[in-house]
C-alpha cells in the first residue's frame, strides 16, 4: 500500500503507565477540591482537558493555574511509564521503509517530551503534535489536529495511516479519509471512557501490529481486463489513492480497444496476453506474478467499475489481521439493491454447484473481489481459462486448507457491467468445466 505517513498516538499505544487515567482523574479531583472548587462543579472530569476549560469558565478561576496542576500530574505519571513490547521494532520497520512518522497526542508537550526522552523515542518522530500545539477546537477527536499534521507533510489522507488505542485516535482519521489501525488490548494507559468507531484494521498488541504492517506494505492488486477502455481509467484512479503503481497489476487479456494504452498511462504494471485467454487465464497470470514478487496480501479487483475501494479494504481486513487466508467479497451478504434478479438467481445456482465440488458453501462464489495471503495464493492452481475460474479458486483454496471467510460488500451495477460477467449459458459452461475437471 502507498503509505507515506504513519501518525501514532502515545499513551496506551506506544507506552503504558502504572497509574491509570481513572487514578489520575482522582488525583486531579483531589487537587481541585483542595483549591476550594466545589465537587458539584468538578463533575467526573471526563475528558479532563475539556473539563478544566469548563471549570475555569464556570468558576472564574485562572485556566492556566488549573491547567498547570494537570500538567504536573501528567508529567509525574510519565515517570512510572513503560514501553509496550514491540514498540521500537514497529517504529524501526516504518522508518526503514522510508515512511515518515509523526506523533499526535492529547497529552501536554512537557509530559510528551519527557516520555519520549525516557524511552529513547525522540529520534523517530519528525513532528510532535501535543495538546499545547493546537487550538482546543482542533484537538482530537476533532480532525483539526490531524489535518495540521497532513498539511505540514503535504500528504493526502488516503496515504496516511493513524495508529491508536482509542476511538479518539480513529475518529479524526475516519473523518479525513485516512487509514486507521486500532490496538485493542493495551488497557494500561488507555483513557477511562470508550468511543465506538470502526477502524480499517485491528490488532491486539504491537507485536501483531508489526506483522500487519509488513503485509500492508507488501500488497498487490490484480486487475484482469478485457476491452475495458470505458471504465479502467477510473478504476485505476481509485486504486492509486491507496496503492503504489508497481503494486497494481493490470493483466491486459488480449484487448482490442484502448485498455492497454489507458493502463500504461497510469504508470501501473501491465502484463499483456497476445490473445484473449479469458478471466481464468488473466487471473492465473496476475496471481503468479504477485506471488513471484513476494506479495503478502493479494487482491483481485474487477476492471468494470462494479467494486468500491472501501469494500476492497474491508475484504483485506480479515486476511491482513491473520484471521483468514482467503476472503471473498459477498454481494449476497451486502447491499443487493442494485443486483439484477437474474444475477442473484444465477449466482445461487453456481454457489450450490461450487459447494458440491469444494465441500464448502460460499454465498457469492462468482465475486471478483477477493483477498489472499501469499501462502494461500501460492497453492492455487488455475486450469480453467474462462469464468469457471471463480469456482475453481474456491475449490482449490478449500482443498489446500485455506481458511475462507466472506465479507459483505456492495456491487455497483451499470448497464455496462450488467452485460459483462456470467449469464445462464456461462453458468452451464462453468458446471460442465467443473465436472470435467473433477473427472480428470
Amino acid at each position: 500500500m502507498d503509505i507515506r505517513l504513519v501518525v501514532f498516538d502515545l499513551d496506551g499505544t506506544l507506552i503504558g503507565a502504572e497509574q491509570t487515567f481513572i487514578e489520575l482523574k482522582e488525583r486531579l479531583k483531589s487537587e481541585f477540591l483542595s483549591l476550594g472548587i466545589p465537587e458539584r462543579i468538578l463533575g467526573n472530569l471526563t475528558p479532563m482537558y475539556e473539563s478544566i476549560r469548563r471549570i475555569a469558565t464556570e468558576t472564574g478561576r485562572d485556566f492556566e493555574e488549573l491547567y498547570e496542576v494537570m500538567v504536573e500530574l501528567e508529567t509525574k505519571r510519565v515517570e512510572g511509564s513503560f514501553l509496550f513490547r514491540g514498540a521500537k521494532e514497529v517504529l524501526d520497520l516504518i522508518r526503514d521503509r522510508g515512511v515518515a512518522l509523526a506523533l499526535m497526542t492529547r497529552s501536554s508537550r512537557r509530559a510528551t517530551v519527557r516520555a519520549l526522552e525516557l524511552h529513547g523515542l525522540e529520534s523517530y518522530f519528525s513532528v510532535l503534535s501535543t495538546r499545547d500545539d493546537v487550538p482546543p477546537e482542533d484537538l482530537k477527536p476533532n480532525p483539526g489536529q490531524l489535518k495540521r499534521i497532513l498539511d505540514h507533510f503535504g500528504i493526502e489522507p488516503t496515504k496516511t495511516l493513524v495508529i491508536g488505542d482509542h476511538g479518539y485516535d480513529i475518529l479524526p482519521a475516519s473523518q479525513l479519509g485516512a487509514l486507521s489501525i486500532l490496538v485493542t488490548s493495551h488497557t494500561s494507559g488507555r483513557m477511562s471512557f470508550n468511543v465506538n468507531v470502526e477502524p480499517n484494521f485491528e490488532v491486539p498488541t504491537l507485536v501483531e501490529l508489526k506483522a500487519l504492517l509488513e503485509k500492508l506494505l507488501s500488497t498487490f492488486v490484480v486487475v484482469p481486463a478485457y476491452n475495458e477502455e470505458r471504465t479502467i481509467g477510473e478504476v485505476l484512479n481509485g486504486l492509486l489513492k491507496y496503492f503504489k503503481t508497481f503494486e497494481i497489476v493490470v493483466v491486459n487479456d488480449g484487448s482490442r480497444d484502448r485498455t492497454l494504452e489507458i493502463a500504461r498511462s497510469k504508470g501501473v504494471q501491465v502484463l499483456t496476453h497476445l490473445v484473449n485467454r479469458g478471466l481464468g487465464g488473466a487471473l492465473g497470470t496476475g496471481l503468479a506474478y504477485a506471488v513471484r514478487k513476494g506479495g503478502k496480501l493479494i487482491l483481485t479487483f474487477d476492471a468494470d467499475g462494479q467494486h468500491l475501494i472501501g469494500d476492497a479494504l474491508k475484504v483485506m481486513k480479515p486476511v491482513a489481521e491473520g484471521r483468514a487466508d482467503f476472503a471473498i467479497g459477498s454481494r449476497l451478504k451486502g447491499d443487493v439493491s442494485e443486483m439484477p434478479a437474474i444475477k442473484r438467481i444465477g449466482n445461487a445456482v453456481l454457489d450450490a454447484i461450487t459447494a458440491v465440488f469444494a465441500g464448502k458453501y460460499v454465498s457469492d462464489s462468482q465475486s471478483g473481489l477477493r483477498c489472499f495471503n501469499g501462502e494461500c495464493a501460492s497453492k492455487i492452481r488455475i486450469t480453467c481459462d474462462r469464468y469457471a475460474v471463480s469456482s475453481e479458486i474456491i475449490i482449490e483454496a478449500s482443498k489446500h486448507g485455506c481458511r475462507i471467510i466472506e465479507v459483505p460488500i456492495k456491487a455497483v451495477y451499470t448497464d455496462y457491467s450488467v452485460r459483462k460477467g456470467t449469464n445462464v449459458i456461462e453458468g452451464f459452461k462453468i458446471a460442465l468445466n467443473l465436472l470435467f475437471d473433477k473427472l480428470r
